[in-house]
């Protein structure tokens, strides 16, 4: 493993972005452009590469999230094995469906290809899941002396993101929304994010107690169709509900000693101190915080890494209720 070192962003000075000499973000000079401007499509691109992410309007936006929340948010309850406390029990089709749903919905909004399920690791995932739901803690290393160790349940937590609280009502919605969120990376590493939005993710497979998820992840290939990087929270219109406190930039490379990151919200340059996060967890990364997010403003984002034309993005975070 590659520790994580410290880079700070370096800032400039000028207090608004002026014809870019980048090919940049469009529009690039729409910071109080009128409603139907600012519908209009916002792609993001390297200078002198091919648009690399490209977003729809404010409404079509909000209109996707919607879609996906209202068919696939259902959180129907796991039915424990009536006669064996081991048991893997039932878990609804429509729920490991929604799971599905969500993770594709995150990964079509920065541009990747969705997966599918991989059917036969069902039982593995739902075997890790009753695992930690019965010892009522998260382990990627469970003993085998926990009670209902198995050797598919152990097998399956050293390859999956895990997540759960005793007590706690667990749904697809919140698994994925808190692994792509990574609101508490105790780790360091931003992994169960790197992983659910990496280009070498073809398959998964979702298993659920009543407060414990396993999401297996089948790893291959690396998609010769996926853009030359991943930006969370992507470019373009973002809803609130799916915005997140620490916003990264995962491409080869990225993180590298030398690496900048400059953001202005409404023009107006942005303290941030980026960091790269440990290998080992899908591609290279960078990452910021942005405590505070404003619905209605627009923030520009602008990676150089050492000996590259630098990439530069705009993220339009919108709460969905002005449309």
């Amino acid at each position: 493993m590659i520790m994580a070192h410290r880079i700070i962003a370096s800032l400039l000075a000028a207090a608004t972005f002026t014809g870019c000499a980048l090919e940049s973000v469009g529009p690039t000079d729409c910071i109080h452009c009128s409603t139907a401007q600012l519908e209009g499509s916002i792609s993001a691109r390297d200078a002198g590469g091919p648009p690399a992410v490209v977003s729809a309007g404010e409404s079509a936006a909000c209109a996707a999230f919607e879609t996906v929340r209202a068919s696939q948010t259902q959180t129907a309850t796991w039915a424990a094995a009536p006669s064996d406390r081991c048991g893997l029990g039932a878990l609804p089709d429509p729920t490991r469906q929604a799971s599905i749903e969500w993770v594709n919905y995150y990964r079509g909004l920065v541009g990747l290809a969705p997966v599918r399920e991989d059917r036969s690791d069902r039982a593995p995932a739902q075997a890790c899941a009753v695992l930690l739901e019965r010892n009522g803690q998260l382990s990627h290393t469970p003993p085998a002396a926990w009670a209902c160790a198995t050797l598919m349940g152990r097998d399956a937590a050293a390859r999956s993101n895990l997540s759960g609280n005793p007590g706690f009502p667990m749904s697809p919605w919140y698994a994925v929304r808190g692994w792509v969120d990574e609101g508490r990376d105790l780790s360091n590493t931003l992994g169960h994010r790197r992983w659910l939005l990496s280009p070498e993710l073809h398959t998964m497979s979702y298993g659920q107690t009543g407060s414990f998820a396993c999401m297996t992840l089948g790893l291959g290939a690396r998609d010769a169709g996926a853009p030359r990087w991943v930006a969370w929270p992507p470019a373009g219109w973002v809803p609130s509900a799916v915005m997140s406190t620490i916003w990264s930039f995962s491409k080869p490379g990225a993180g590298a000693t030398g690496t900048q990151v400059q953001v202005f919200r409404d023009g107006v340059a942005m303290a941030v101190t980026a960091g790269a996060r440990r290998a080992g967890y899908g591609d290279d990364t960078i990452s910021w915080e942005v405590p505070t997010v404003s619905p209605g403003s627009v923030y520009r984002v602008r990676v150089s890494l050492p000996g590259e034309p630098s990439t530069e993005y705009e993220v339009r975070p919108t709460s969905c209720s002005r449309r």
